[in-house]
């Protein structure tokens, strides 16, 4: 299995390659509108991806609600490289990142096929499940 890295972005191209995981996994496979995948909060947000070698193959960001809550947002890896630890990888490497910037609560619309993967690694669902871009999530939180 290949060794995967984990990256906050840091130029154009880069995060141009993270967007084209995000088309590919959202807008092409689950069939959400451009609209709704790409909608304006890019430029106020931190992004990270997961690459092997120099390709990039999956990507989130965080919007930091306030000085203590941020919420992840598109986390997208492409299909040849899922169940293969990358979310994991994800996961783990912003819990670093979390920490570093003293976040302590961390949210996020999960989509109901995968809670079980987020409660792996902290997360309890809240509320009741609700339709975003079409497709049933439900809200989940975490304690950094």
């Amino acid at each position: 299995m290949s060794k995967f890295s984990y990256q906050l972005v840091t130029g154009g191209v880069e995060l141009q390659q993270a967007f084209e995981v995000r088309r590919q996994v959202f807008v092409r496979e689950q069939s959400i509108s451009e609209d709704l995948v790409f909608d304006g909060h890019d430029r106020e947000s931190l992004h990270i991806v997961a690459k092997d070698g120099q390709r990039v193959i999956g990507s989130a960001r965080v919007q930091f609600l306030t000085d203590k809550q941020a919420k992840l947002e598109r986390m997208a890896i492409l299909r040849h490289y899922r169940r293969k630890g990358v979310g994991k990888g994800m996961l783990l490497f912003l819990d670093t990142v979390w920490k570093d910037k003293q976040v302590q609560q961390v949210i996020i619309h999960a989509q109901l096929e995968v809670v079980p993967f987020y409660k792996l690694y902290g997360f309890d669902e809240f509320g009741l499940p609700f339709q975003e871009a079409g497709i049933k999530h439900i809200k989940m939180c975490k304690q950094v």
